[in-house]
């Protein structure tokens, strides 16, 4: 299954410059720090997110592809805007693991939900290399994702929950 058209993980609010060279090494560098297991790489104009692809054996792989987005915003619109690099980059190893052990949830009414449950395992994950402003900004974005899934629950209750 490709999910290359899966929804960006992280919420409006964060970072929308373009990054200079040295940024996105240092994006690419933190990545790797925090698991040189995964692929991440840097594209241009995009949304951050975890994907899947197949290789040219038809082997389902997962990536994650960052942009200017991975860094914070200026304001704090939410939790998830002011989210540090470290922060962000651990949210979506999170995903790569959730999907490695088919623990992600489906898309569409629960992602507030999924996003959540992301942002607690990316805490707990990589608790001994985050600092502790990182472990909490991860479980307050968790807390406003479950929040926002309650606001919109009316909706989500008639998509046949």
């Amino acid at each position: 299954m490709r999910n290359n058209q899966r929804f960006a993980s992280l919420l409006d609010g964060r970072n929308a410059a373009p990054l200079t060279e040295k940024e996105q090494k240092r994006a690419a560098n933190t990545f790797i720090g925090l698991d040189r297991n995964v692929n991440a790489r840097y594209e241009e104009g995009a949304r951050t997110r975890f994907v899947t692809a197949e290789d040219e054996n038809g082997e389902e792989y997962g990536e994650i592809i960052f942009s200017s987005d991975i860094y914070p915003g200026a304001n704090l619109v939410n939790p998830n805007a002011s989210l540090s690099l470290d922060g962000a980059a651990a949210h979506e190893l999170a995903h790569h693991y959730r999907w490695l052990n088919k623990s992600e949830l489906p898309h569409g009414h629960l992602t507030h939900i999924d996003e959540a449950m992301t942002s607690l395992e990316a805490a707990l994950r990589f608790s001994g290399a985050l600092s502790a402003n990182d472990i909490q900004g991860l479980i307050s974005d968790a807390l406003h994702r479950l929040r926002k899934y309650v606001e919109e629950m009316p909706a989500n209750l008639g998509a046949g929950l």
